[in-house]
């Protein structure tokens, strides 16, 4: 056989193998997030891979809470489709002074505790095995694990994590820092999430108190969907996220604040933001 019709073989060969790698990640199952703006937007266009890694990252240093309030509400969500405890993995010391998670906080975000199994490790290095170990132990519906430093975290380290949830279909959500130091490293995962503290919506009972909590959200990375921007609100009793509203790309990483201020409602007495002060940590 000539050269180029070993060249053509080749080529052809490689066109079926991607084929049917694509073929098999559309039909691999998904989590919506209760807004179709957003689901449609994702990889496969039916809302986040239940096979995949997905990264979680603050806009800024101290959008850490709202990042991990975030975090939170992808885990509610996924314990109430699943009906299996999730497994967290946090750091001993309190990742990005945060300090341990607190009980009643995660039930004010819709994360019952006594679904949750949550592991203490010493150091990123130990945090990732531990994500990795939980991806691969039956009945469970997921882990979200949080990174210090993210110096572990590698290529090399996404790409195990991303083999680890396809192959047991179970979603990693890692809460991998800031933007500001995490937001250029290469990485295998299916998404990335980068998320700014928005203001909390009207509260009808109670003016002076926050309504139900917003997150600016920027879809950084996307295989296979589109990158966009959304201020999402999250409905902690039916589990699920709306849009409130939609922003238009920025490139500058204030892009979220910028949002957030444009949607606030007209200033009331003792208002307060909904996630940056969320008592979600002891």
């Amino acid at each position: 056989m000539s050269r180029p019709a070993e060249k053509r073989e080749l080529l052809e060969s490689l066109r079926r193998d991607l084929s049917c790698f694509e073929s098999q990640r559309a039909q691999a199952p998904s989590l919506s997030l209760g807004a179709s703006e957003v689901d449609r937007r994702l990889s496969g266009g039916a809302g986040l891979s239940l096979a995949g890694l997905h990264e979680v990252v603050g806009a800024a240093y101290p959008d850490m809470a709202a990042a991990t309030g975030f975090a939170m509400a992808l885990g509610s969500r996924l314990v109430a489709r699943e009906a299996r405890s999730l497994v967290w993995v946090t750091q001993r010391s309190g990742a990005h002074d945060l300090g341990p998670l607190y009980g009643p906080g995660l039930a004010m975000m819709g994360l019952d505790p006594a679904r949750m199994l949550i592991v203490s490790a010493k150091d990123d290095r130990e945090a990732l095995w531990v994500t990795e170990e939980a991806l691969r132990t039956p009945d469970l519906c997921g882990v979200v694990s949080e990174l210090e430093g993210a110096r572990a975290y590698d290529l090399k380290a996404s790409r195990r994590l991303q083999l680890a949830a396809e192959r047991f279909e179970r979603p990693a959500l890692l809460l991998a820092g800031h933007a500001g130091s995490a937001a250029s490293a290469p990485s295998a995962a299916l998404t990335r999430f980068r998320i700014a503290s928005a203001a909390s919506s009207s509260n009808s009972s109670a003016v002076s108190a926050p309504g139900r909590a917003r997150f600016a959200v920027t879809l950084d990375r996307v295989r296979g969907g589109s990158s966009s921007q959304f201020i999402l609100e999250w409905n902690h009793a039916a589990h699920c996220f709306s849009v409130a509203s939609p922003f238009s790309r920025r490139e500058d990483g204030a892009a979220g604040r910028d949002a957030a201020k444009r949607d606030r409602p007209p200033a009331r007495p003792q208002e307060r933001a909904s996630v940056s002060r969320l008592a979600a940590f002891a």
